[in-house]
């Protein structure tokens, strides 16, 4: 993976741009989620991708996109390998710096309440608005390597366009203002959690935070995140596991316990369930 730039909220990515490399595979099932939004350009390569349980051919010029959770790999890849680039978006920097997103109504591609067509986006919009999604990446890339005056604004710009023609392909629908409110309850959660997730997150703890009850607020976060309460956690403490196995020697008791686990034997399972591998076999991977 090559990092293009990274933009941070408190300490924590809220956008990344970056490519990624992959080689030659067959029948591989490294299976991953994310807490982030990820879109996906496939600049070169053929190969198919197992989403959900379904499988995508992909080819160059491909667009995929994920919400949170939901499980994804790349199983086969063509001998020629992969290049694929990529956009990670924190859902807590779309609530709080997409000044529209709420009355856009485009942050409604989070909600659990809209069932995507496809991941593959070429698969539901004509090639028109392909060729324009492709030419907003391709924007985004450049003035993320640039760097040039305003270059933020015009990225979030062109995010937030990329965003709204996805979330054309949901069904129609207009947020209430009591579902808007719900919203913006959940973004006071969200951004508890992913300040203080290494530490002990309570469910009584955050209901209080929001004056919502336990039921309620389970409800709405996984209504409003497309995932529940547990697996945002989960995932994030998963996220910074992978991070320190891949950047550190730390030994991996120190690691679950710093990224918020209380014993190897939870870490070890839900880190299987969430990658498809063992601590120990990602490491060596």
């Amino acid at each position: 993976m090559e990092i293009i730039n990274e933009i941070q909220v408190n300490n924590f990515p809220a956008l990344r741009l970056f490519t990624s490399d992959a080689s030659a595979r067959k029948n591989n099932l490294r299976i991953h989620y994310h807490s982030l939004i990820e879109i996906s350009l496939i600049l070169e390569g053929r190969g198919i991708y197992k989403i959900n349980g379904k499988t995508h051919t992909i080819n160059e010029g491909d667009v995929f996109f994920f919400r949170p959770n939901e499980a994804h790999c790349i199983t086969d890849i063509e001998e020629n390998g992969m290049k694929l680039l990529n956009i990670h978006i924190s859902p807590y920097y779309l609530y709080t710096n997409f000044q529209n997103a709420l009355n856009s109504n485009y942050v409604k591609i989070l909600s659990s309440a809209f069932s995507l067509l496809s991941n593959k986006i070429n698969d539901t919009l004509d090639q028109e608005i392909m060729n324009e999604i492709k030419s907003l990446f391709l924007s985004i890339k450049n003035e993320m390597q640039t760097r040039s005056s305003d270059y933020l604004t015009v990225v979030i710009n062109n995010i937030s366009t990329i965003l709204i023609l996805f979330s054309r392909v949901y069904k129609d629908a207009i947020f209430s203002h009591k579902e808007k409110q719900s919203y913006k309850k959940i973004l006071t959660a969200i951004d508890y959690i992913d300040n203080n997730f290494k530490q002990e997150v309570t469910l009584d703890l955050l209901c209080e935070k929001v004056n919502y009850s336990r039921c309620y607020f389970s409800s709405t976060f996984k209504k409003c995140m497309g995932m529940s309460l547990w697996d945002y956690l989960c995932i994030k403490r998963i996220e910074c596991a992978l991070n320190l196995i891949k950047t550190t020697d730390k030994n991996l008791l120190d690691i679950a316990l710093e990224c918020g686990f209380n014993n190897t034997v939870n870490f070890n399972k839900l880190f299987k369930k969430y990658t498809n591998l063992s601590p120990s076999a990602f490491r060596q991977s």
